[in-house]
């Protein structure tokens, strides 16, 4: 069943990835993010295999200043359970708000043998607030590619506000395909893999 809490946030750039999905083709689809009742409803109408995450119950990333690796194993074992299948879609909803620049480097660095030329990655950004909730919550999509908030912490911490030429300096294996301001201060992105021989020079 569609979680449905209207009107929802208008996020155009999602409702044209799924729109371009082939119901006949066998997809592979990441959730970055928890089980939600309205994710598994969308995708059950494609011929697809979810796989979720649970990125969010692996935040806030330890710190151990006297052993940086921790957090990259924190990272790294998200996906361990995971079949290192290629993927058609990656769903990072607000989730690279709540990462370090180096965590959102490594975090790349691990999905990227499982990109494919037409691999897309989808997520929200905080643009123009200086706050955001202090926990990422959840973003669920309705039948019509709307999405709506679920759980919001009342609490906030700093917004990183990281900028477009930021982020493609961190992800180097990708680039944008569009942006898009949203009217709830968001930038929503969808990015593709860069050709092998791009990243290699850059």
């Amino acid at each position: 069943m569609f979680e449905e809490h209207q009107p929802g946030l208008a996020a155009p750039l999602f409702a044209q990835v799924i729109g371009d999905l082939d119901a006949e083709k066998r997809l592979t689809v990441l959730d970055l993010g928890n089980v939600r009742a309205g994710t598994v409803a969308m995708f059950s109408e494609f011929r697809c295999r979810l796989d979720i995450a649970d990125l969010p119950d692996a935040l806030p990333l330890p710190r151990d200043d006297e052993d940086p690796e921790v957090r990259r194993q924190a990272l790294a074992s998200v996906f361990m359970v995971h079949e290192p299948e290629a993927l058609d879609l990656i769903l990072c909803w607000n989730l690279l708000n709540y990462l370090e620049r180096d965590d959102i480097s490594y975090l790349i660095s691990l999905l990227a043998p499982r990109f494919k030329p037409g691999t897309r990655i989808h997520a929200l950004m905080e643009y123009a607030s200086p706050l955001m909730p202090a926990t990422p919550g959840a973003w669920v999509p309705d039948k019509n590619a709307r999405l709506h908030a679920s759980q919001v912490d009342e609490d906030q911490v700093d917004s990183p506000r990281y900028k477009p030429k930021e982020l493609e300096r961190l992800m180097p294996q990708v680039k944008p395909e569009r942006t898009v301001l949203l009217g709830n201060g968001l930038q929503e992105f969808l990015f593709t893999p860069r050709p092998v021989s791009e990243v290699e020079s850059s």
